[in-house]
């Protein structure tokens, strides 16, 4: 999962989730932060950084969640795609 995830970062082959908060809650989406440095905090972190639930409404999906250097990245693969649902601290 972590190697996927870095691979569709930098190659730029990924999507955001839509959300009422996106703003407060996606700051890849709006730019705040750049792939690389989403990349970065993911290469970063560690087992214990790491857990995984089936995405909420969408129990056939797994959601996977990063919490590292206070940072929180939540994203699913729905193929061929990587989607991000948040990328905040």
């Amino acid at each position: 999962m972590k190697r996927a995830v870095i691979d569709a970062l930098l190659s730029g082959d990924f999507q955001f989730a839509a959300r009422r908060d996106l703003p407060l809650k996606n700051l890849l989406a709006m730019g705040m932060v750049s792939p690389t440095f989403v990349a970065d905090i993911i290469r970063s972190s560690r087992g214990g950084d790491y857990a995984c639930s089936p995405l909420h409404g969408k129990h056939t999906i797994d959601c996977h969640l990063i919490r590292s250097q206070g940072w929180y990245i939540k994203v699913y693969f729905l193929e061929p795609d990587t989607w991000f649902v948040s990328v905040h601290k």
